[in-house]
């Protein structure tokens, strides 16, 4: 794991709330678990507590994703056990909000999850596990898109902050 890119002119010191958090790391649960923590600790008092608490459910739904379905494509690596993918993890705060980034080499997004979908009626819902992440992250982001470019999924979206404290609508445009 390689930790937040270093800041110029502050040594070792990073300044709270600094406007950019950079992380590469490892697909396991743990490293996820730690960057979201991370995340959340870089942007806490510097970003409105709504839009950092969107755009972590957001994240942890894509990076929990990329953990459990994003395994290397066949020939992708040597025989053997392969390593995790390699998430690369950027967010920047700015004055519209929180622009996020990830990045992976595991396998292509199935097209399914960037359709946008409804959401089945209560009692179907309740009786199945999972199926809801992409309508979470399209419903708490704008501007979402995905692209693949050689053997790298990246995925980009908008966290926008909130409106007279209200959760602005998620008008996901997906490319």
């Amino acid at each position: 794991m390689i930790d937040d890119m270093p800041f110029p002119n502050c040594g070792d010191r990073r300044p709270r709330g600094a406007p950019m958090f950079h992380r590469i790391l490892a697909a396991e649960p743990l490293t996820v678990q730690q960057a979201l923590i991370d995340l959340r600790a870089r942007f806490a008092g510097a970003v409105p507590a709504d839009a950092v608490d969107r755009m972590e459910l957001a994240l942890a739904e894509v990076l929990n994703n990329i953990v459990q379905h994003g395994r290397h494509p066949l020939g992708a690596v040597p025989r053997g056990r392969p390593p995790p993918v390699t998430i690369h993890l950027t967010v920047t705060s700015h004055a519209g909000g929180l622009a996020c980034a990830v990045a992976d080499d595991g396998t292509p997004l199935p097209p399914s999850c960037l359709v946008p979908a409804r959401l089945p009626p209560p009692e179907i819902a309740a009786l199945r596990e999972g199926g809801f992440g992409w309508f979470m992250i399209r419903d708490l982001t704008q501007s979402l898109f995905y692209f693949r470019e050689q053997r790298r999924n990246v995925l980009c979206f908008h966290i926008p902050p909130a409106e007279d404290g209200r959760r602005p609508s998620g008008a996901a445009v997906v490319a």
